[in-house]
């Protein structure tokens, strides 16, 4: 619902076309639909104590958080897929082609592959609290929500802010459904895809080097707190 309130305050009182209200609500839902399970998983299986057997288990590292990077992408890609189709209906969008509705879904893809790789790169922090994990999460949400072109078009900023918005993922997105939905795009539709994916390369080996880093950590902090639960401490 977020999405939603979000954009309705945003669009209140301002005349702004239905086709740039469909672009920020489904650039919003995709960004926080994939940014809501992989985060809290890690944390939650270390306070229940599970991550132990998982990890005893014949699979590797990379295979149990690819398992959440699936998880949180199928996640996201059906609730913002459903949103996406009832807005289009809605709103009556028009595409010129069949392949703006593939770039479009393929986009919403991209992008619930990359913010679960964003949620699990936060979920690094080897801590048992998911309050801890989303107050981090939230700090980083927020900030490369208002840094993209979703509330100002890239044609109006200035460049210097047009080179701020590098620097967040959801600038591609919201340019590539631009380029889906009125051809109001400013970068080139190849150039979002491309950026979107070396976001996705970037996040997943970062989140790999630190994972593998901070396990045995989240491991000796599980084995101190069953320690502390026995009385052994």
């Amino acid at each position: 619902m977020f999405p939603f309130f979000m954009t309705l305050s945003w669009v209140i009182g301002r005349d702004i076309s239905l086709n740039h209200v469909f672009i920020g609500i489904i650039s919003m839902t995709s960004f926080f639909t994939a940014t809501a399970i992989s985060p809290v998983v890690l944390p939650i299986e270390t306070r229940e104590k599970s991550l132990e057997r998982i990890l005893a288990s014949p699979i590797s590292l990379n295979e149990i958080l690819m398992g959440i990077v699936f998880a949180s992408t199928l996640y996201s890609l059906i609730i913002t897929s459903i949103i996406t189709i009832i807005f289009i209906l809605i709103f009556s969008i028009a595409f010129n082609s069949l392949a703006a509705i593939f770039i479009l879904f393929l986009g919403i893809s991209l992008m619930s592959i990359l913010g679960s790789l964003l949620g699990l790169l936060v979920a690094a922090n080897s801590t048992d609290m998911t309050s801890n994990v989303m107050i981090i999460m939230n700090l980083i949400k927020f900030p490369l929500l208002f840094m993209s072109g979703i509330f100002i078009p890239l044609n109006n900023l200035p460049p210097q802010l047009v080179f701020l918005s590098f620097f967040s993922p959801i600038t591609f997105l919201t340019d590539l459904l631009r380029f889906c939905v009125d051809k109001s795009n400013f970068f080139m539709y190849e150039f979002d895809i491309f950026m979107l994916i070396i976001w996705i390369v970037f996040l997943f080996i970062a989140s790999y080097i630190l994972h593998k880093k901070t396990m045995p950590k989240r491991l000796s902090e599980t084995g101190k707190s069953k320690m502390i639960k026995k009385g052994n401490i």
